[in-house]
């Protein structure tokens, strides 16, 4: 079974490239951008995301404090974004009007899909959510809609950071207190009343839950109850996987550094498979040793 929908025309693909240049200063220059999305914004990437999660679980360490995460994970969150409540969110939080508030709204909004099994397609409807995560303006379109989640971890003091759709909420706490943890549960349960509110859905069973403490400090906080998040509980994990690199409880990077160890040795067997055929016993022979 496969989705169909309608394709864009290389002109128009041209005239978002003209006006991405234009709209990304504009959002992120309003003053309800969230300060703490990394996506789209100049100086800012995936490295910069975990420097700052990294260094505040390690400045609470130093404190003597651990710190609780929920690493949220949004179903199917590009293709959940209402055309409508864009562009509601475009106007009244953003100050877009006229000629470029009409242009956003004819790229978001009248497209149109069909599914197809075999020989048989249904009808085709038209397309009243969704923006396209490969297209110039897609990710650029999804931050804006999302900025006010940011409103709720200050309600409740919890620490937020955002890459596009990849939302951790954490919070430092001081063993044993369970109240931090209390803390951080209400926060993620009024940013899941939010994010279905508009039309978002926080997926519980891929959401993961660590807390980072020292070695010294592996007892002092009794996780073995795990947690709630969104009326479904949660174990915590020994490790979570955030923007491609596996944090551990001590953040060692034991775990990470091993995971990439055992990627690149795949990579390089396969490699290896292939051109084996060009390669001497000898030569074949030291790079097998090597990968061992």
């Amino acid at each position: 079974m496969q989705v169909y929908a309608k394709k864009s025309s290389a002109i128009c693909i041209q005239q978002r490239r003209k006006q991405h240049p234009r709209l990304q200063p504009h959002v992120q220059e309003s003053g309800n951008y969230s300060r703490f999305q990394s996506t789209y914004k100049p100086g800012y990437f995936t490295e910069t995301a975990l420097l700052k999660i990294v260094n505040d679980i390690r400045t609470a360490a130093g404190d003597g404090r651990c710190t609780a995460l929920l690493a949220l994970d949004i179903s199917a969150a590009f293709d959940a974004v209402n055309h409508s409540l864009l562009c509601q969110r475009l106007q009244h939080t953003f100050g877009m009007n006229g000629s470029a508030l009409d242009w956003l709204r004819s790229f978001a909004s009248g497209g149109s899909q069909y599914v197809a099994a075999g020989d048989e397609r249904s009808v085709t409807a038209p397309c009243e959510s969704g923006v396209p995560q490969g297209s110039v303006l897609g990710p650029l379109l999804f931050s804006p809609y999302v900025a006010p989640v940011n409103n709720n971890a200050v309600a409740h003091h919890v620490s937020i950071h955002q890459y596009a759709d990849d939302i951790q909420t954490y919070i430092a706490i001081q063993p044993p207190c369970p109240d931090s943890l209390s803390q951080l549960v209400n926060c993620t349960d009024d940013i899941t009343h939010w994010f279905l509110e508009n039309g978002l859905l926080l997926n519980p069973s891929k959401t993961e839950a660590v807390v980072f403490r020292t070695a010294s400090r592996l007892r002092s906080v009794d996780t073995t109850g795990g947690v709630k998040v969104a009326s479904t509980s949660l174990q915590f994990s020994d490790t979570v996987k955030l923007l491609g690199v596996e944090l551990d409880q001590a953040l060692s990077m034991d775990r990470h550094v091993s995971s990439v160890i055992s990627s690149c040795n795949f990579h390089i067997r396969a490699a290896l498979h292939h051109i084996r055929p060009r390669l001497t016993f000898a030569a074949a022979k030291s790079v097998a040793v090597l990968i061992q």
